[in-house]
């Protein structure tokens, strides 16, 4: 009896575990709308690739937490689909998934009502399958207001930031450039106006809406809701917009009194870094590919005096973005990428991300053996650390023997 309790016991145990969190389906899309229609519920599914890291965060996170599961179970069949293998690859054309993860909310009939980009705390992720199943907060039916004419500030800041969680980037534009053209410049001073002034990215350097900006920061960082954070935070992205502009298209010249002028309204705590970016835009838009190397490489090797997880995390980022960006093939950096990381793994031999970024720079430069040896350094070193090997590295290894 006490055998049978126990068993009885596990059992009930683990049917509680596996209760627990969203209840992903493992058949077909089509089966998962056909259940969806049978059972007469909305669709969600997450559209994640192996290699995402805010995708891991959600299904080791949030996906499993009692109360997301709670809703998105008894609303929505759901589905997960890696949107680089099987059923996923056409499912990430017919629904234009760009960026991941990628969180859809359909119908029964696979016509989405809602999107959500990027992830989300177990409270936020709710309220997105709320906004879903609510047909008046969809983005279809905002948008359908704001084509009628709606420009209440509360609703098109409501809107932008649906528009923002889409990522429908694009279509901010015109509505943020139309609300600042037609709102009073008194009544930018309101917490709905600068949220649609900040979402949309439409308020450019010198307008007069900005020059208002500028010139009643007080009143902007005292109203309810604004604040010296978001303050900050879009008034700096208008400068970091205008001066990474100048950076692209003008001289150095241009550049440094772009840099100037921007400093009279506003400095953030991180000017240096601010303006060695803008410098670093120039280089690469000028074409002064050896010259912007050189910067990076010296601003890494400082920066791991002081700190080693930055630093270290500067000089990969700079070699790797050489071995994938095309612009960067006739270029003549291969050799001294190549040179960087090798430097930096005498210092430092367990810096697993090295070897994958030197099997990436050594294949680019057609040298197979050397990027073999450092592409299966990767996968031994990444597993002694308990990580997995995925299938980008899989492929990656996969070019390296067809060479």
């Amino acid at each position: 009896m006490k055998k049978l309790l126990g068993v009885m016991l596990a059992v009930f145990l683990c049917s509680n575990v596996f209760a627990q969190g969203i209840e992903f389906e493992h058949g077909t899309f089509a089966e998962a709308l056909a259940k969806a229609k049978k059972e007469n519920k909305m669709v969600f599914m997450d559209c994640y690739t192996t290699w995402c890291g805010p995708c891991k965060m959600l299904a080791k996170n949030i996906f499993p937490q009692k109360e997301v599961g709670d809703y998105f179970n008894a609303h929505f069949v759901n589905v997960k689909m890696d949107m680089e293998k099987g059923e996923g690859i056409e499912l990430q054309k017919k629904y234009g998934v760009k960026a991941y993860p990628t969180l859809l909310f359909m119908d029964a009939n696979g016509k989405v009502v809602h999107t959500k980009v990027g992830g989300a705390d177990a409270a936020g992720l709710i309220e997105e399958a709320k906004i879903a199943g609510d047909p008046s907060r969809q983005i279809g039916a905002l948008e359908k207001k704001y084509a009628e004419g709606n420009r209440d500030p509360k609703f098109v800041a409501q809107y932008v930031k649906a528009l923002y969680a889409a990522y429908k980037k694009e279509e901010m534009l015109p509505v943020g450039k139309d609300f600042i053209a037609n709102c009073p410049k008194e009544k930018l001073v309101n917490v709905d106006a600068f949220t649609v002034i900040g979402y949309s990215e439409a308020l450019e350097f010198g307008s007069e809406a900005y020059k208002y900006i500028i010139a009643n920061k007080d009143k902007f960082i005292a109203a309810e809701g604004i604040g010296q954070q978001n303050y900050d935070a879009v008034i700096g992205a208008v400068v970091n917009k205008y001066v990474s502009g100048v950076a692209t298209t003008g001289t150095m010249d241009e550049l440094k009194a772009a840099i100037e002028t921007a400093k009279k309204d506003f400095t953030t705590p991180q000017q240096k870094m601010a303006e060695d970016n803008w410098y670093s835009t120039y280089y690469l838009a000028h074409k002064e590919y050896d010259t912007w190397f050189d910067k990076q490489i010296s601003a890494a090797k400082e920066t791991l005096k002081t700190d080693k997880r930055m630093g270290s995390g500067m000089l990969i980022n700079t070699t790797y973005r050489i071995a994938m960006d095309p612009a960067f093939a006739n270029s003549g950096l291969y050799s001294k990428a190549i040179s960087a990381v090798e430097e930096y793994l005498k210092e430092d031999s367990e810096m697993v991300a090295a070897y994958y970024c030197l099997a990436s720079l050594y294949k680019k430069s057609n040298k197979k053996e050397k990027a073999l040896e450092n592409i299966n350094a990767f996968i031994s070193k990444n597993e002694e650390q308990g990580g997995k090997t995925d299938q980008r590295v899989l492929s990656l290894k996969e070019e390296i023997e067809k060479m």
